[in-house]
């Protein structure tokens, strides 16, 4: 269980808990947030999440990553203390203000 400000992430039944309320996450969204949740306010490379996510699959898509993230803002939303920003040149970061 990571506490990320105010919300809850349960990595393991891979559920977000947001202002009480639960929202479910995909394997693979879950395996994102987690690697965020490792490391919150800082910066985490394209291609770390990218071969952490997707290199045992022997596939990666650069896109695929681009379309986790997207869905993962929208799953975060809800709390306005919670994004994940682009770091242009080089990755995201999980911005936790609390």
């Amino acid at each position: 269980m990571f506490t990320l400000g105010p919300v809850l992430f349960d990595a393991k039944n891979r559920k977000l808990i947001i202002n009480g309320k639960t929202i479910d996450l995909t394997g693979t969204e879950s395996r994102v947030l987690l690697i965020f949740a490792s490391s919150p306010n800082k910066t985490v490379e394209r291609s770390r999440l990218q071969k952490e996510i997707w290199e045992d699959e022997g596939v990666i898509v650069g896109r695929s990553l681009d379309m986790f993230i997207s869905k993962l803002r929208k799953k975060l939303e809800p709390d306005p203390n919670i994004n994940i920003v682009v770091i242009r040149g080089k990755g995201y970061r999980l911005e936790v203000n609390s």
